[in-house]
C-alpha cells in the first residue's frame, strides 16, 4: 500500500501531491481497510517476519516473534537470535501463530482489528509529512467515526492547507 501511495505522488507534476492526489491515497487506504475487513487480502500478505533479538531462554516477556519460535520449537524446530520468524497475529492467546508451522492457520482466527492499526500505522508514515495526525488519518478513512476524532478535522474533509 505504501508503494502504492508513493506511485501516486510521483505521478504529480508539482513538487508536492495535489488535494485531488490526497484524496486518491485516502481512497486507496479506504479500499485496503475494506478488503482486510471483508478478508479479501491473501493471507501471505499478512506474514509478518521478525528478527529474534535473543535467545529464547533469555526473554524475560515473550514478543510476539519470541512465541512464533516457541511454537516452532515445540515441533523440532530451533531459531536462534538473529534468525527471522515468519508469523500472523491471531485472536485470543497466544496472539500469534508461526506461518511455518505444519497445518494452516484458520482464516477466521486473523486479528483484523491489529491488522487494521498496521495498515493505519503504515499509511501514516507516508502521509504524514503531508499535514495528517495519525488519529484524523482514522477519522480520514472512516476507521472510527469523526465525532471520535481528537482533532477538529472533519470526516469528509476536502481541502488541506500545507506549510
Amino acid at each position: 500500500m505504501q508503494m502504492q501511495i508513493l506511485g501516486l505522488f510521483a505521478q504529480e507534476k508539482a513538487g508536492k501531491p495535489s488535494n485531488d492526489c490526497l484524496q486518491q491515497a485516502l481512497a486507496l487506504v479506504r479500499r485496503k481497510l475494506k478488503a482486510l475487513r471483508s478478508r479479501r487480502i491473501p493471507m501471505e500478505e499478512l506474514v509478518i517476519k521478525q528478527r529474534l533479538s535473543r535467545e529464547l531462554e533469555n526473554y524475560r516477556q515473550l514478543s510476539p516473534p519470541a512465541r512464533a519460535a516457541m511454537q516452532l520449537e515445540a515441533t523440532g524446530r530451533s531459531l536462534r537470535a538473529g534468525q527471522h520468524v515468519r508469523f500472523i497475529y491471531t485472536l485470543g492467546k497466544p496472539g500469534v501463530q508461526a506461518w511455518d508451522l505444519p497445518g494452516s492457520i484458520n482464516p477466521a482466527m486473523i486479528d483484523i482489528a491489529r491488522y487494521s492499526k498496521l495498515l493505519l500505522r503504515a499509511a501514516h508514515a507516508v502521509l504524514e509529512p503531508f499535514g495528517f495526525a495519525e488519529d484524523s488519518l482514522a477519522g480520514l478513512v472512516g476507521e472510527i467515526p469523526a465525532r471520535q476524532l481528537p482533532l477538529p478535522f472533519p470526516r469528509s474533509a476536502v481541502h488541506w492547507t500545507f506549510k
